[in-house]
């Protein structure tokens, strides 16, 4: 599903992107977990993957240009010589989440709740809405700072998202334990016991 060749086209959420472990290859070191997106509102291309930082609490990055690959699990980057520490570049998708999102016609199509990437372009490709929906951004559209506004039409184009699951083996791993845990508990209740009553002693005349 997400097996990946420079220059194949892959679409992939954020939501999948997160969790996913960045990895070095020349050194084959696994530097951190995915946790921020870094992209340009101006151009609606993604700049950068914000990852934490494995025995040092701060985080890194490095430019998506630099990616080799994205495997299921792992983002592969040629070494380590792509990792950054300086302050990353662009808007986290984060701060966008949540944002209204908002036709040039004046409709309005709900809120933000994921953005899905051409990875080939490394590009904003289409919005997740609130509602379950997607849609495509259109070279019209505007990444503002309180509100996002797409192409004439947009709320006619909008189409059923498909479910997300938690990417990472991890998430992968928990998720399943939650699944069979779930399913196996039965709730038991306890037959109640009959209520002892002292039997009142006759008064004495």
């Amino acid at each position: 599903m997400y097996a990946q060749k420079k220059g194949k086209l892959m679409r992939l959420k954020f939501a999948n992107l997160k969790g996913m472990e960045v990895l070095a290859d020349k050194e084959g070191r696994l530097l951190g977990p995915v946790r921020r997106l870094q992209v340009d509102s101006s151009r609606k291309s993604v700049l950068g993957v914000v990852f934490k930082a494995r025995g040092i609490s701060k985080e890194q990055w490095s430019k998506v240009s630099k990616i080799d690959r994205i495997g299921e699990d792992v983002i592969y980057l040629p070494d380590t010589k792509a990792v950054r520490d300086d302050p990353p570049l662009g808007r986290d998708v984060k701060d966008m989440l949540g944002l209204s999102v908002t036709s040039l016609d004046g409709k309005f199509l709900g809120a933000l709740q994921d953005v899905i990437l051409d990875t080939d372009k490394w590009s904003v490709a289409a919005l997740v809405l609130d509602n379950g929906g997607e849609v495509q951004v259109g070279s019209e559209s505007v990444f503002g700072e309180d509100t996002i506004l797409l192409q004439k039409g947009a709320a006619d184009q909008i189409q059923p998202g498909k479910k997300s699951t938690p990417s990472g083996f991890l998430a992968r791993v928990f998720s399943s334990e939650d699944e069979e845990i779930t399913s196996e508990i039965e709730i038991v209740r306890e037959p109640k016991k009959p209520s002892k009553r002292k039997k009142r002693k006759p008064a004495r005349k």
